[in-house]
């Protein structure tokens, strides 16, 4: 009788995660230039949103931390993307999401800030660019970028060697510039 409440404990956690409202489906999707494309489909909620893996990368979806990781070939660089339910239709102010990337990479020191477009315009997002030295002759450079939504913040990571940094930046502004979340559709009968 002792080993029930322990099972119990043990099946929980696995039934809350096949439960989880978070899915990502890979699929495809036509292209002008090469014919097709893969294309991943996020189901969060009743939300939805479509992204484009970098080619050639690795994948995991995370679906108890709402959060997707792209690794590159190399290893050297990654780049997530997670839902949160933190500030729900808002972007908080610089002084809060300052400590969120600074907190999120300890030792590391902000080099930048800025302001970006998302959604053809209709949204802006910002973005932290921080340096660290994690290891003696290793420099990580971060690209930390916000974006509010109506269930909570998108959030956008680019974490790259130095030299790689740069190199990734297009992807990951691509990214979340074109990024969008819309009500999932309704399963055609």
């Amino acid at each position: 009788m002792k080993l029930l409440p322990l099972l119990l404990l043990i099946h929980l956690p696995a039934a809350a995660r096949a439960q989880s409202d978070f899915h990502a489906y890979p699929g495809s999707m036509k292209s002008h230039e090469s014919g097709r494309m893969e294309i991943l489909t996020v189901v969060s909620g009743n939300l939805q949103f479509k992204v484009l893996p970098p080619k050639g990368w690795s994948r995991e979806v995370d679906a108890a931390s709402r959060k997707i990781i792209f690794t590159s070939p190399s290893g050297r660089s990654a780049v997530t993307i997670q839902l949160t339910t933190d500030s729900p239709g808002e972007l908080p102010g610089e002084d809060i999401l300052r400590a969120k990337a600074l907190q999120a990479y300890p030792g590391a020191k902000i080099l930048q800030y800025s302001v970006f477009a998302t959604s053809g315009g209709t949204q802006t997002g910002v973005y932290f660019d921080l340096e660290r030295v994690p290891a003696p002759k290793v420099v990580q450079k971060i690209r930390h970028a916000f974006m509010a939504q109506p269930t909570g913040l998108v959030e956008f990571v680019l974490s790259a060697s130095g030299e790689e940094f740069d190199n990734n930046l297009p992807l990951i502004m691509g990214m979340s510039r074109g990024f969008r979340l819309d009500p999932l559709k309704p399963k055609q009968p």
